[in-house]
């Protein structure tokens, strides 16, 4: 009877030692996979911190040379009569290169300190040429503009065999400083539309 319990004994310790050998192994996974989990985790919050880093730094680069440039920034009393400045410029800019516009819609304004961005998002057809030239332009222009989304779509080539037309997408921003008085600190980052829309040419935003 004491041979058999001592057996019995062994045959559970030998059982035990046999699922540890199991389950340490398999504990050992699940814990180094809940670790990885955590260190991606760590890795996309870092990144999207430097994300937002690079973000001030360029925002404040800007703000930087606005200052020290006469001419680089819109000088508006509102964000509505700067969007109408930003559009003005941006509507001679595609009608000297041969562009046409079909929509503009005014973005709402993002506040950024003593600064508030001002945007567009155009809809416009031309050539690749003029195109071309509408973006050297942009990138050259006084007051400063910024392309902050671009969408091309090509469209049939004409009967007449001239030059395909693009019809182009395209999101323009420009920094307006606000008046002293209306200075506020929190900043908003929507970007979202106000409905207002010109049609066929372009018209001044309201």
């Amino acid at each position: 009877m004491l041979r058999r319990s001592a057996a019995l004994a062994l045959l559970f310790l030998l059982v035990a030692a046999l699922g540890m050998l199991v389950w340490l192994p398999l504990h050992w996974i699940a814990w180094q996979d809940a670790r990885l989990a955590r260190l991606d985790e760590e890795i996309a919050e870092l990144q999207r911190r430097l994300a937002e880093r690079e973000e001030i730094l360029a925002e404040r680069r800007l703000i930087e040379r606005a200052l020290a440039e006469p001419g680089l920034i819109l000088r508006a009393a509102t964000p509505a009569l700067a969007a109408a400045e930003l559009q003005g410029t941006v509507t001679t800019m595609v009608r000297e290169r041969g562009g046409q516009i079909a929509s503009v819609h005014v973005l709402e304004p993002v506040e950024l300190g003593a600064f508030t961005e001002v945007g567009l998002r155009i809809v416009l057809e031309a050539d690749m040429e003029g195109l071309v030239g509408l973006l050297h332009a942009v990138e050259t222009s006084r007051p400063l503009v910024l392309v902050r989304r671009l969408e091309l779509d090509a469209e049939d080539p004409p009967a007449d065999g001239g030059p395909p037309r693009l019809r182009a997408v395209v999101e323009l921003a420009g920094l307006n400083q606000r008046p002293r008085g209306r200075f506020r600190s929190q900043r908003s980052r929507g970007r979202t539309g106000r409905g207002t829309e010109g049609r066929g040419g372009g018209g001044w935003a309201r």
